[in-house]
């Protein structure tokens, strides 16, 4: 066993041999499916996908609990010196949230044993390359810091290049609308997907399978930057034919000093549906050679970067209720800029105990003067999402107010709530065109000097193309009208536990 026990979720999609063979550790995310939970990997492909198919309902996946880390690191601990835990992308899930809970409550019970949690920043086998080069690492008596380096080196340089039979599965997990399902299947159309890191963008479409392989194989090679070693991994969701002939092509064109082949688990599964094929591919040496000769610098997810983080915002926090006695809950308050979601959070909190987490505010805390930048804002928001999941672990209601315009970023919230056991209300402030463009230009003129947001008129506008509608049950509020219905409603849904204020 290496010095360091490497720690994954199952959403890596390694193979199982690899997994054996580099005594990696795999926690499995968790899927519902009409009403009956399973573990990731816990039925069969077969069985898996017979189902997916016969079922009107799509199954509801979820991020593993923190005890299932605390389990994974606990066995961990009994053979090694220090565990690196390697999780799928905090933008897409609540597993990387759920880890950081697990290191607070392992900690307590193994003191002096090392534990780091790193983000992925990517997805299927582009993680699983990752985590497989970490394990390498730590084979050859790496570091942990070092260990990392390799993590972040592999995840920034790997590709994903795929094409979807349908785009039906995709439309039912709300990750693109109803509507282009819809219309592409009614046009045969076979959607090209593209993935560098967390961003995964439609590339191309054709009319058939065979076209669309040839096609990914033209986008795989655009993107080879000629270095050696080359390592693949093809990835199928019940697709083993397509798989086999996409395995044979790349052995021809590319000969690649790595190629592997993988079945993706039952969660990734549910969301690209049967037919998928796809390749995750990197090129040149990780630095393991001489790991600790590496040079490593601050990673903007590790472990002691995001708990600094997280400390520097729960310290700006003004008002923190006292622990709940009952009902414990989040709310999640949704809208555009100048939808009015701080005043009415503001509101709620003075007829329920809650602590305010204004995003605004918050951004403000960890960065004094704001880029508003796609990093920043994920840096922001992977220190949100584990201050809330600390603020509940300790039985503090919490109100966020933020933007959370699309589901993506809205779905980790979601698990952090039922991991937490907290009644979760969803409220989506609005308010007409007009109206939030005159408070937004009231407040750029300072007549607003009390609203943290910096957003402009020209921020509403391109917001407001980019929002998804939510899936979850919600509330709708017009905030240019009274506002008390609706507070009665998200009072109702919180009940009338000692945590309700009096007025």
């Amino acid at each position: 066993m290496p010095k360091i026990a490497i720690v994954t979720d199952s959403s890596a999609c390694l193979p199982a041999e690899l997994i054996r063979a580099h005594q990696i550790t795999i926690v499995p995310l968790a899927f519902l499916f009409d009403g009956d939970p399973h573990d990731d990997g816990s039925l069969n492909s077969r069985d898996f996908y017979a189902l997916l198919r016969a079922s009107r309902r799509f199954p509801t996946t979820a991020s593993p609990a923190p005890a299932a880390f605390v389990e994974a690191l606990r066995q961990a601990a009994q053979t090694a010196e220090a565990a690196l835990c390697i999780t799928l992308p905090s933008t897409f899930s609540g597993t990387y949230n759920s880890a950081l809970t697990a290191i607070e409550l392992a900690q307590q019970e193994l003191p002096g044993f090392p534990i780091h949690v790193v983000d992925s920043h990517c997805l299927a086998m582009c993680h699983g390359f990752a985590v497989l080069a970490a394990a390498r690492a730590a084979e050859k008596g790496a570091s942990i810091e070092a260990t990392e380096a390799v993590v972040r080196d592999v995840a920034t340089r790997s590709y994903l290049i795929g094409a979807l039979d349908t785009l039906r599965y995709l439309a039912k997990s709300g990750r693109v609308p109803m509507v282009v399902h819809w219309a592409t299947s009614l046009l045969q159309i076979k959607p090209i997907l593209a993935a560098k890191g967390e961003d995964v963008q439609a590339i191309e479409r054709v009319r058939t399978m065979p076209r669309a392989l040839s096609r990914l194989l033209s986008h795989v090679a655009e993107r080879l930057d000629g270095q050696r070693p080359l390592h693949m991994a093809v990835m199928h969701a019940d697709a083993p034919a397509a798989a086999g002939d996409l395995t044979d092509a790349i052995r021809r064109r590319f000969d690649p000093d790595e190629l592997l082949v993988t079945e993706f688990t039952s969660v990734m599964g549910a969301h690209t549906g049967p037919g998928f094929v796809g390749v995750a591919f990197f090129s040149g040496e990780p630095p393991g050679r001489d790991p600790d000769a590496v040079s490593v610098e601050p990673a903007q997810a590790s472990h002691s970067g995001l708990e600094e983080d997280v400390r520097k915002l729960e310290s700006s926090l003004s008002d923190v209720p006292p622990p709940a006695s009952s009902g414990l809950a989040l709310v999640l308050v949704s809208g555009l800029p100048g939808s009015g979601k701080s005043y009415f959070s503001q509101e709620l909190t003075k007829r329920y105990q809650l602590a305010h987490l204004n995003s605004d505010v918050l951004r403000r805390a960890l960065f004094p003067r704001p880029t508003h930048g796609a990093a920043e804002s994920t840096r922001l928001f992977a220190a949100v999402h584990a201050l809330v999941e600390r603020l509940l672990s300790r039985g503090v209601g919490v109100v966020l107010d933020a933007t959370n315009l699309k589901e993506e970023h809205r779905r980790p919230l979601y698990d952090i709530a039922e991991r937490a056991g907290a009644v979760l209300v969803i409220v989506q402030t609005e308010a007409p065109p007009e109206v939030a463009r005159h408070r937004l230009e009231a407040r750029a003129r300072g007549q607003d000097s009390e609203d943290a947001s910096e957003a402009t008129v020209a921020v509403y506008d391109r917001m407001r193309r980019e929002a998804e509608p939510i899936e979850r049950p919600h509330i709708r509020v017009d905030t240019s009208k009274d506002l008390e219905p609706a507070l009665q409603e998200v009072l109702r849904r919180l009940g009338s536990g000692s945590e309700r204020l009096a007025r």
